[in-house]
Formats: structure tokens, sequence, C-alpha cells
């Protein structure tokens, strides 16, 4: 995804709460105000700032009209005006301003001062505690480090806030009866700096902007490893600002079906990475779109192994032997409500010789859908050099768990062992469990993961800071490293 395209109707954020304060909105601005609010469907009502309970006395109401605007006196530690849209009333009204039908000249003596956006996750089955626990974890964690915590309880269920509310950020996850939602409240001299873009409709920049506050700020806030936090690490991925070496690879479990080895998965993976940046052309197959590649198999060749000699016709070989497995091996599919799809996600592989420039040519069809990454991640190239049987399998095995949508990447070196495609002896599951660790290190050293770790013992987990052969028998677990 492009960071240009962030948008709140792209990351499903929803509007749920607008004011603009007034320092000074006499009865005649007012009544001003509320009539033309009036024609846009809302009914507008006055309370005082200064009570508890406030009692809302209407202004101009109208039966036809469907929402509601309020305008609030004499607010807290402050003699001034505050007209709010709360909830649905601010949705409506945002979709208002996208569709550019705001008179902002009626508005023109107050200026933006909160703006509330939520994002909803729905409950999942294959959650791994319940959303009560996940908001008490939450509490616990973020008491280490921010006095402003509390988990209260009402009717609806359990509100864990963050942070003190008269600052310019505050947040509130709610439990609700099938999901969890997050609101993040944003005002002050913060959001004042966004006025000017939302008053002159500069709203990709202003949707652009906000999302990416919101989403940068919870993950600064919140402890990234739950399953509940899942859709906001796929954001922050596609967000976090980080400069990648040239031997980096960018890897996805892509929505397919694969019948390869790993060798040939490998491969497949640096082939995406090679073509990526390639010229190519969109043709289109029973409406679907595909990219046309073209390309010197030797330049493929030096891109994946560059100590490989240009004419080296044994591994020319192999790439063709690779191309005819990945035209039969990977089907992409899709699904909807109302039918399934299964393509070929290379229907078209064709090497030819070229006599005027003496090399192999290689034309490809791929399924754009191939390049469309959803959990984008950056790995060493744990393949740039031979290794043994064994030590591939593992490297594959740690580049696959990796690229799991979760933070937290569970390896289960008990069940890899019991599974494995051949018997082993205690010699080599122990050489193995150490390349495990090695890679572990590699992926601290650049400072991919977290520097604690958890152990997996009789089925239990444990919080360790060190790896070993005799504490990962079982399994252990590294946990994502999201910077921003």
């Amino acid at each position: 995804m492009n960071q240009s395209k962030f948008s709140f109707e792209s990351e499903n954020l929803v509007v749920d709460y607008i004011s603009f304060k007034f320092q000074y909105l006499d009865n005649f601005t007012q009544t001003e105000i509320a009539n033309y609010l009036l024609k846009l469907g809302f009914n507008s009502y006055q309370e005082s700032g200064k009570l508890a309970k406030p009692i809302q006395e209407p202004i101009l109401v109208n039966k036809t009209c469907s929402y509601k605007a309020v305008f609030v006196h004499r607010a807290p530690f402050w003699e001034g005006t505050v007209l709010h849209f709360s909830g649905p009333n601010a949705s409506v009204f945002y979709s208002l301003v996208q569709k550019k039908l705001i008179d902002w000249k009626i508005f023109s003596s107050g200026i933006l001062s909160r703006f509330d956006l939520y994002y909803s996750r729905n409950n999942k089955t294959d959650d791994k505690s319940s959303t009560r626990d996940f908001l008490q974890d939450c509490q616990k964690q973020l008491e280490q480090t921010n006095k402003n915590v509390q988990l209260e309880k009402n009717s609806k269920g359990c509100i864990l806030k963050i942070g003190n509310r008269s600052s310019n950020n505050y947040f509130r996850i709610y439990e609700t009866k099938n999901s969890l939602k997050f609101e993040h409240e944003m005002k002050g001299k913060f959001l004042q700096s966004y006025h000017s873009l939302l008053v002159s409709n500069n709203l990709k920049n202003f949707e652009q902007r906000l999302t990416k506050h919101y989403f940068h700020y919870l993950g600064r806030t919140l402890p990234l490893r739950y399953s509940y936090l899942d859709w906001l690490a796929i954001r922050l991925r596609l967000m976090r600002k980080k400069i990648t070496p040239h031997f980096f690879l960018n890897s996805d479990y892509i929505e397919s079906e694969m019948n390869l080895d790993t060798k040939t998965f490998v491969m497949l993976i640096k082939f995406l990475n090679y073509v990526q940046y390639l010229d190519f052309e969109i043709q289109y197959l029973y409406g679907i779109p595909y990219r046309q590649v073209s390309f010197k198999l030797r330049d493929f060749l030096e891109f994946q192994d560059p100590t490989i000699k240009p004419r080296n016709h044994y591994q020319l070989e192999k790439i063709k032997k690779f191309f005819k497995k990945l035209q039969k091996g990977v089907l992409s599919t899709s699904f909807s409500d109302t039918s399934f799809q299964s393509l070929v996600a290379m229907p078209q592989i064709k090497l030819e010789k070229c006599s005027k420039q003496k090399c192999w040519i290689g034309t490809v069809c791929l399924v754009e859908e191939l390049f469309y990454y959803k959990y984008p991640f950056c790995l060493p190239d744990f393949f740039k050099q031979k290794f043994t049987k064994h030590e591939f399998e593992v490297r594959v095995k740690v580049f696959k768990t990796f690229s799991s949508i979760n933070t937290e990447k569970v390896f289960l070196i008990k069940d890899f062992f019991q599974n494995y495609k051949s018997i082993l002896s205690n010699q080599q599951k122990t050489k193995m469990k150490i390349y495990f660790i090695e890679l572990v290190q590699v992926l601290q050293d650049h400072s991919l993961i977290e520097d604690n770790y958890k152990i997996i013992w009789n089925g239990s987990f444990c919080d360790t800071k060190e790896l070993n052969i005799k504490n990962i028998s079982e399994g252990f677990i590294i946990f994502e490293k999201l910077s921003i």
C-alpha cells in the first residue's frame, strides 16, 4: 500500500467527534449558525459547561431533522463557546465536509478544537485471550511507564483510559459485545495546526496526516504483541521508516496455494523481489490483471547470487526448471460470498535465446495480486550462500514464521522435529537448535526483534532473556520490533 493513499476510509477509521471553539459568539452569530445547520439536517441545542449534568435547551429544532449539534457556553477552564458534533452526528457532518457541502464562512470565527477517530476491531475465534484479559494485561504493562492509566467498568463493558483528559492526546479502548473500539481524542494546539487544511477542503493531506498520527500514537503507546492489535501492526509495517540494505528481502504470505519445495519457494521470493523493479505492461485474462515483464536470465541469476559466473550453464538450466515448477505450482485464489476463483499465478512463461545479445531472455506473466503486500516485512537474505540441507530448512522455517501477521512469532521446535521430512538424530537436532538461535541473533543484530523472549516449557510460556539449546526444546517466541 502506498503511504500517500492513507485515508480514513482506506484504514476503516470512523470520525466520532468534531468540535469548534469560538472565543466570542454573540446571539446573532449563534442563531445564524443554527439556521445554517438546520438546513443541513441538524437540530441545535445549547447547554452550560459549568454544570456537572447540564440540561440541553433547544435553539432551533425541526422534527424532520435527524441529527444534532450542541453549543456549550462557558466551557470548563474557558469562557468561550464550543460547538460540537458527537457520535453519528460527527460522522454525518464530516461526510458533508467530504462532499464539499460546508460553507466554512459560516464558521469563520471558530477554530477546530477536537477531533476523534476510532477503529473497531471485531473479535476473532483464534484470539488467545478474552478482551477483558487483554485490557487488564495492557493496564499492567502501561502502568510501568504511564501513571495516567485507568480500567473502568460500566453496563456495556470495560473501558481502558490512557493519558490525561486535558492533554492534546487522550485514548480509550472500549469493550463492546463482539469487538473492541480504539478511540483517539485529539485536541489543543496540536489539532489547531490542522484547521487550515480542513477549512480549505484539503482533505487528502488532512486525512493522511491525522491517519499517520493516529497509528504512530497507538504504536508508541500500546504493547503490540497481542492478537487484538494485529490490525495496528499491519499499518505500522507500512508506515515505518527504514533504510533497506540491498541484501534484504521483502516478503509476504501470498494468499495462494503453493505446491513448492522449500528451495523453489525461496527462489520465488527472490524472483518477486527482482521483478518488482522491472518495467512492465498490464495485460488482462478474463478481466484479471497480469504483469508482463521481460529480463535477461543471467541478470536474475546475478541478482539471486552475485558470486555466480554469468555463463554458468548449470545454473541457467536450474532457472529453467524453476520456471517450469512455478507454472504448475502456484495458484492464486479468491473468495467472496457468491463465488470462488482459482487462477494460475503465472500462466505464461517464455524463455528464448536471443542471437543478437547472445543471452537467454525470459518473458513472464504474473498475476498482479502477487505484488500486493498486505503484511510487508524486511528480512536479512538468509539464503545468500550454500547451506547444508538441515540449515536451509531451518532458515526457511524462520523466514516463513517471521512473515506471519502477528508481532508474536511462535516457533514450535518439538512439532518441527516431529513433522520433519526425515528422521533426525539427537546430534542433528542439537545442531538445528543452534541454527535457530543464530538466526534469532541475526534478527536481533538488525533491530528487527525485541530483546526479550518467551520459551515453551511443559506447555506453558515463560519469560527469558536468553535462548539456549536446552530451554527451546519445546519451542520459543520472539517479538517483532516495529520502529516508528
